[in-house]
């Protein structure tokens, strides 16, 4: 888990624009099936944030940012080798979006991330972006949540079907962590 800064709703004319938001995010980065280094793995990046005492959250996962690749998984290396998206797409005012993050290593440990919206086959707009500190080995994030279907950004919002396709791989993580508007096993 590590400390952030976010910045959303940057673009106004992005696809999926949500209303502005600055302020601190956590972060956690994962591999999926957990393979030793330096074997690939498909990575994930989760953040969190609260607005208006809701909490908010995205989940992506290593892919490409082509028509098709945006939504085929892809293994790499390093978290900053390639790109991520939400793989599933958000209902959103302007219609399905999916949202993309490009990341990019620092000096200091940190990575710096450019996220960005489109519509399923369009081009990718500028919808934020994530600074995350350098990781300081002593958190901990067995207690924290992320969870796209309950907590997804304000403004949008998961489709029944993604969520029906969700739902079974979070629900042991509401056993253990209770969310006030959980729905039931």
């Amino acid at each position: 888990m590590r400390g952030a800064s976010l910045r959303i709703g940057v673009d106004p004319d992005a696809p999926g624009a949500v209303e502005a938001f600055a302020g601190p995010a956590v972060v956690r980065l994962s591999r999926a099936v957990g393979l030793p280094r330096p074997w690939p793995d498909v990575h994930g990046l989760a953040v969190r944030w609260e607005r208006d005492g809701r909490t908010e959250s995205l989940l992506l996962s290593g892919t490409g940012t082509g028509t098709l690749s945006r939504f085929v998984l892809a293994p790499r290396r390093r978290v900053v080798d390639g790109p991520f998206t939400t793989l599933m797409p958000f209902r959103s005012p302007d219609g399905p979006v999916v949202i993309a993050a490009r990341p990019s290593a620092r000096p200091d440990g940190g990575i710096d991330v450019l996220l960005l919206s489109s519509r399923l086959r369009g081009p990718w707009s500028r919808w934020g972006v994530l600074r995350v500190d350098p990781p300081d080995g002593a958190a901990t994030d067995d207690d924290v949540r992320f969870d796209p279907v309950l907590d997804c950004p304000s403004g949008l919002a998961t489709y029944r079907w993604a969520a029906a396709l969700r739902l079974p791989a979070y629900r042991h993580a509401r056993r253990t962590v209770p969310h006030p508007g959980s729905l039931p096993s």
